[in-house]
């Protein structure tokens, strides 16, 4: 453990007009890793004429500490697990200090709302039509038809803040809940939109989580993408990888952090695109 004393004195360091120096003792913080954020985070308050370069510290300090934690959950074999997970390891990473436990409590307390009004002999249909129903109309969740492209969309904790979302967001909610449920659900990454399927062998139905919930058979969704000009292909409506579902939620911030011309988040992100298998410019929202 290195003293708090030596670690302030680093952080000073960082003020030196010398930029080889300041490169030195950057790379000397991050080496420290965890235990220098609470100090940078005071001379960043303190210090405001240095907010740059602490805040570039602070940022690989934390990235790499996700891009870790990324790369191990990517290796375990509980799909379940690890969308939540992923979903909540990418809110943190605008997020460092978030309570996950508290987001993942909350969750619990939704899905035991429905349980407790579905019982144990609902049909899939009325399964289905329950969470649907205690989701978009009573608890208000909804799509950002307004502000589409706005980077809360894509963050889980804003999302179940604010009960609005984009796409993948809203579906990852409706998911997490069908897990909780035991429901037979997973994700439909389709090009220009994400669904929701709820698969058994008596009841089959695509969820538009984006549109209150709306029921899509097979065929309204080869009309959408036919109307969107991509075409029909079986592949389409096939369930989404975990690590692909992950992809694209990164992917979507990408693209709003690059139009920024946020460099620093653009290449962080970036980063976790390829610890995911996936590339930065296939299809996201």
């Amino acid at each position: 453990m290195i003293p708090e004393s030596q670690i302030r004195a680093l952080i000073r360091l960082l003020s030196d007009e010398d930029d080889k120096i300041v490169q030195t003792i950057s790379g000397r913080l991050i080496d420290i890793g965890p235990s220098a954020v609470p100090l940078l985070q005071e001379a960043e308050i303190e210090q405001p004429e240095m907010g740059d370069r602490i805040a570039s510290v602070l940022e690989e300090i934390r990235g790499g500490k996700l891009e870790d934690e990324l790369t191990n959950l990517v290796t375990r074999s509980n799909a379940s697990v690890c969308l939540e997970t992923g979903a909540f390891l990418i809110a943190r990473y605008a997020y460092p200090t978030l309570d996950v436990m508290n987001y993942r409590e909350r969750l619990n307390m939704m899905a035991d709302e429905v349980r407790a009004r579905i019982g144990c002999r609902a049909s899939g249909e009325e399964a289905v039509n329950a969470l649907n129903r205690y989701l978009f109309t009573e608890q208000g969740f909804k799509g950002n038809t307004k502000n589409y492209y706005e980077v809360e969309n894509s963050y889980l904790n804003c999302v179940m803040d604010r009960r609005i979302g984009i796409p993948i967001s809203l579906s990852a909610v409706y998911l997490f809940l069908g897990q909780r449920l035991g429901l037979p659900v997973f994700g439909i990454g389709m090009p220009g939109h994400f669904l929701v399927k709820y698969e058994s062998e008596r009841y089959k139905i695509f969820i538009d989580c984006f549109n209150g919930g709306a029921l899509l058979t097979e065929k309204n969704c080869a009309r959408f993408l036919t109307e969107a000009g991509y075409g029909f292909d079986d592949k389409y409506l096939q369930k989404s990888p975990i690590p692909a579902i992950l992809s694209r939620m990164v992917k979507n911030l990408l693209a709003i952090y690059s139009k920024a011309g946020d460099s620093i988040k653009t290449e962080r992100l970036t980063k976790f695109i390829e610890i995911l298998g996936g590339a930065p410019r296939e299809e996201g929202l």
